[in-house]
């Protein structure tokens, strides 16, 4: 069964204490001890992200790794060389946050998006946040030229385009409309913060939150309006 949980924003990149949604992709891997490796190509390999993602999922009695394209390994990472056998013995591979389109070309140098794509169809699951969120969609509204948010073709593994970070950021919500009334991006779902979408196969499955009034929306062009829809969420971590 693929699926891929899409974070608009939290987790252990974002948030102090432990957060249920860390706790929910331990969850929906099925095993009592699994194999998670971190992607922080968005970052640059930020050590810090790279540190709280060792903590924040060793905490949760994974046994976790992480791929480094452009720091000094150490025991933990997995070697370029490496690369496909070691993620396709993932249980889950969780991308960071940064900078989308850097990410994307990196990875199609490397031909880190066939992995993946390997990966996917292998039952692996693959989440993310943010940049790591927008990434397994055709398209995302990514800063990562800079202000203005503007759309950006990714991997198309999922239909449609993301947004993240969504009620937090009113020039995100405006980009978004904007993008659908010129045509430059297709039927789209939007992420707040403190939220998560779920898909099985390339169908959205669940809407996950845990925070008050966050969620997710589908957003599309209908005519001359832009139709933005909220979807109900399930709450976790109480």
């Amino acid at each position: 069964m693929r699926r891929i949980l899409a974070i608009g924003g939290g987790g252990f990149l974002m948030e102090d204490a432990p957060s249920p949604i860390d706790e929910y992709v331990v969850r929906l891997t099925g095993k009592t001890r699994p194999r998670i490796c971190f992607v922080g190509t968005a970052s640059g390999d930020l050590s810090t992200h790279i540190e709280k993602f060792h903590l924040a999922y060793g905490d949760l009695g994974c046994e976790t790794s992480h791929l480094a394209f452009f720091r000094s390994t150490d025991d933990r990472s997995i070697t370029l060389s490496d690369m496909r056998a070691r993620l396709l013995a993932q249980d889950a591979i969780f991308v960071g946050g940064g900078n989308t389109k850097s990410a994307l070309a990196v990875w199609r140098e490397w031909g880190l998006d066939s992995v993946l794509k390997e990966a996917w169809d292998s039952n692996v699951l693959l989440a993310g946040m943010s940049a790591g969120a927008m990434c397994w969609f055709q398209a995302g509204l990514t800063d990562s030229w800079g202000t203005p948010y503007r759309p950006l073709d990714c991997l198309g593994f999922l239909p449609g385009a993301c947004a993240v970070h969504y009620s937090g950021d009113p020039e995100r919500r405006t980009a978004l409309h904007a993008a659908h009334q010129a045509s430059s991006i297709p039927p789209s779902i939007a992420i707040d913060d403190f939220a998560a979408v779920l898909y099985t196969d390339t169908s959205l499955d669940s809407v996950f939150s845990w925070r008050a009034e966050a969620t997710a929306y589908e957003t599309l062009r209908e005519g001359d309006a832009v139709i933005e829809t909220a979807l109900q969420a399930e709450r976790i971590g109480g």
